[in-house]
Parts: C-alpha cells; structure tokens; sequence
C-alpha cells in the first residue's frame, strides 16, 4: 500500500483533523502576529509556529510581495500595498502558510512519506 492509497481511504478522517488543527492555529495564533511588526521584524524573527516548524518575517514577507506583485501584475500595477492590507490580504497569506506547514506537520505524525522514485513516477505519467 502506498501513501497515497492510505490517504485516500483516511481522506475524510485526515480532512477533519487538519481542519481542526488549521483552526485552531487561525483563531489562537494568527491575530496576534499579523500587525506592523511582522512586515518590519528582523528576517528570522519567528510570527508563527506550527508544531516543530517556524515561520519567519523571512518567508512571511517573502510571500507577501510575491501577492503583492501578483495583485499589481492583474491590476496593471493599480493596487496599493494599503488598499491589500486593509482586505487582510496579509492575515489570508499567513493562514495559507499556517495551513501548509500543518498539513505537512500531520503528514510527518502519521507517518506519511512518498519516495523519490513514487513521485518520479507520478511525475512521468501526467496526462499532456
């Protein structure tokens, strides 16, 4: 059995926990790192933690301007840093990163792993 396999038959179970454990990161984590001072802290400053993983002003700002680029490349460059941070855009970017590193988190606590060579073969025989 792969690990594919075992996460499709749990997919309803593993949906549930890492729903569970994505929220309660959001409402006890996220509105107190999202301010000011992640955009302005030192580059290894940890804003968040999720589990073993931390996640530095580094990687925070680093996605930050990647959607700020995004929005502005979509916009032709009419989007306001201020008008993106007054929609939460950087409390959403936070929240997606704490939903990765969750995911991955409870992967690595079940014991989910997939090998080079299974993700070499998936890789070969996508369609097109």
């Amino acid at each position: 059995m792969t690990m594919l396999d075992g996460m499709r038959r749990h997919k309803g179970w593993l949906k549930w926990s890492l729903a569970l454990v994505c929220l309660a990161f959001v409402f006890l984590y996220v509105p107190g790192f999202v301010d000011q001072t992640a955009m302005e802290g030192f580059p290894n400053d940890v804003v968040a933690q999720v589990g073993d993983y931390g996640i530095t002003v580094s990687q925070f700002r680093q996605m930050y301007l990647l959607q700020l680029e995004n929005y502005r490349r979509q916009s032709s460059g009419e989007v306001s840093e201020e008008v993106l941070r007054s929609l939460g855009i950087d409390r959403q970017i936070l929240q997606g990163m704490i939903a990765r590193y969750a995911a991955v988190a409870e992967a690595e606590r079940l014991g989910l792993a997939v090998s080079d060579a299974e993700v070499r073969h998936r890789i070969v025989n996508l369609p097109g």
